[in-house]
């Protein structure tokens, strides 16, 4: 690269903000990164603030790393689902987005059309469009102050080669690896380009490793920063001359890279992480989400009420016992009923009044039900690949954890040694070997259980997880709702099962 460049980088998590000491001499080019947002709409008024207020100080450059849709019905289930988002991201300013996984969720057609509506470029590496899919460039170079800034853009393939998400997300694409794909990218802008920025949505893990490769090989790659996302991380790290942020999500932070220029050349960058639930909201901002809520007004009806708060693993137990209850044909009635946790898409159901958006909001991707009949090692199979799926240098996303959540406890036992560890070697349920009857949503079945055992022993119905959970909420009736916060499920290690 033609320049060599200054870092003022954080030292540690619990200090997020770089200082906001300024020269007096030269331009500045301000950053501004976002990730996840997640349709996060009520945390846009705190980025716009944070946007003015750059604006009012130099040259700004909005960027996102991916899976901006997917978490809030108002822009979910929109007459073109994500396009409200994207006209919001149109009128802040955006410059360069990436995609994440989730931009997906809906297939081609509706991806397409949220790339029509954009304003901004959208850069991916490694993705290629099939079938008269809309094909988005792997890069884009802008020249601001007498520098050139190279942005490229990179989606997690470690779901078996795919981005995480049900299979038929993405007919009309396929991938190229992620890792491979990132490095190779970023070298190439880097012999083009004074400061690369690569907008990653591969998760913590593999930033990490995509920066050990770019600082052991000596290429004279350098002056890069990943911003990152899809592991919803809250990161600020300086690796020498490569810096890796990532904003959690649902717009909680915003990385902003502070780039001064003197002459067209780089002299300094100081990275600063800013907290937006300190940042006062934008008036003007605030009145244009609060119009776009009243514009559905069937979202905002009330649907029952909460005794308590449910945390995440209430709001999990919801969703399974939503299954398990639904008067489903032919008198069939669930014995064991599966969600997976990554589906759970709100982190809390609050006490009160429950509207219709926040039960979509759980299940923004209108998943389906399938029923049947499965065996205990039938179940244990699908539960142990999925959580000893991934590998220690690049593990899955959603592996080595309580990833599918039951109303029949069972257990994960785990070895004791590293060898074994973190690895499941079994999964021990209190069940006779015998079929049971069981209810799962459409992405386990279709993503986690074997075809064959699909085709023999499930079938799909068209009933969905949100009708389910609206029948589930109104049940209750005037007692109301009263969570269950408590995960049925255990890792335990060896030595603890034999006792």
């Amino acid at each position: 690269m033609r320049k060599h460049l200054i870092f003022s980088a954080i030292a540690a998590l619990a200090l997020l903000a770089c200082s906001r000491q300024r020269t007096t001499h030269g331009e500045h080019i301000y950053i501004i990164s976002t990730n996840d947002i997640h349709a996060s709409i009520d945390a846009i008024p705190h980025l716009a603030t944070i946007i003015d207020d750059y604006e009012a100080r130099g040259e700004v450059i909005i960027v996102d790393s991916g899976d901006r849709v997917t978490g809030n019905a108002y822009i979910d289930d929109a007459m073109q689902p994500g396009v409200p988002l994207i006209k919001l991201m149109n009128t802040m300013g955006f410059d360069v987005v990436t995609l994440g996984n989730h931009e997906f969720d809906k297939g081609s057609e509706v991806l397409d059309t949220m790339l029509a509506a954009a304003d901004f470029e959208v850069v991916c590496a490694n993705v290629e469009a099939h079938n008269g899919a809309m094909q988005t460039k792997p890069y884009t170079i802008l020249s601001r102050a007498g520098i050139d800034i190279g942005f490229a853009g990179v989606v997690a393939t470690d779901n078996n080669g795919y981005p995480l998400g049900g299979k038929l997300s993405y007919t009309n694409y396929t991938f190229s690896p992620d890792i491979e794909t990132a490095y190779t990218t970023c070298t190439t802008l880097a012999a083009e380009c004074d400061f690369v920025v690569l907008l990653s949505h591969m998760g913590a893990e593999s930033d990490r490793l995509l920066t050990e490769r770019l600082a052991g090989e000596a290429l004279g790659v350098d002056d890069i920063w990943i911003a990152g996302g899809h592991s919803h991380d809250t990161i600020a790290e300086a690796h020498d001359n490569i810096y890796i942020s990532q904003n959690n999500k649902n717009i909680r932070y915003a990385t902003v890279a502070d780039i001064e220029v003197r002459d067209g050349a780089i002299v300094a960058i100081q990275f600063e992480q800013i907290n937006t639930a300190t940042i006062t909201p934008s008036p003007a901002m605030e009145q244009r989400i609060e119009e776009l809520k009243a514009s559905d007004p069937e979202l905002n009806t009330v649907e029952g009420f909460a005794t308590a708060t449910a945390t995440k693993d209430g709001v999990a137990n919801f969703t399974v016992e939503a299954l398990a209850s639904y008067p489903y044909a032919d008198d069939f009635v669930p014995e064991i009923s599966f969600y997976h946790y990554g589906g759970v898409r709100i982190d809390a159901i609050p006490a009160g009044d429950v509207k219709r958006v926040d039960i979509l909001n759980n299940d923004p991707f209108v998943s389906t039900i399938y029923i049947g009949m499965l065996t205990p090692a039938e179940m244990r199979a699908f539960i142990l690949e999925k959580y000893n799926s991934g590998n220690p240098k690049q593990p899955d996303k959603e592996s080595h954890y309580l990833y599918f959540r039951s109303d029949v406890p069972y257990s994960v036992i785990l070895g004791d040694t590293p060898a074994n560890a973190p690895d499941a070697l079994d999964v021990v349920f209190n069940l006779e070997e015998r079929p049971y009857r069981v209810a799962m949503c459409n992405y386990i079945a279709e993503n986690y259980i074997a075809d064959d055992v699909v085709a023999r022993a499930l079938h799909q119905t068209d009933i969905t997880v949100r009708e389910a959970m609206l029948r589930l909420m109104r049940s209750f009736g005037a007692e109301g709702y009263t969570p269950d916060n408590e995960c049925k499920q255990r890792e335990i290690r060896t030595t603890e099962s034999t006792k």
